[in-house]
């Protein structure tokens, strides 16, 4: 099955949200918003390899492998994510530094 051919105009269209979000992430960083910063930030960088994975990598018209596949590979992201940040969360607990 070959995927529908992706024209220029939705191209174009994505290399400009593209770009509009590069351009939202670097003014994110001008403006102090406390711990949301990095929030903000991690959204419009997720925001964005979900536009490339879908038009630039034609993840949108692929079969049901490869969105398992994908799936997969979200779900470990989120575990390792997950795990990161209980050890971050949890190091001051114990009184005396590297026990």
């Amino acid at each position: 099955m070959t995927p529908p051919p992706l024209t220029r105009k939705t191209l174009a269209l994505v290399f400009l949200a593209l770009w509009a979000l590069v351009l939202g992430t670097t003014l994110i960083g001008f403006i102090d918003l406390g711990q949301y910063n990095i929030v903000v930030s991690v959204a419009f960088a997720a925001i964005q390899a979900l536009l490339i994975a879908l038009f630039f990598m034609q993840a949108l018209y692929e079969g049901r492998i490869i969105r398992i596949i994908i799936t997969g590979g979200i779900v470990w992201f989120l575990i390792m994510e997950t795990l990161t940040l209980g050890d971050y969360m949890t190091r001051g607990w114990l009184p005396f530094p590297g026990k």
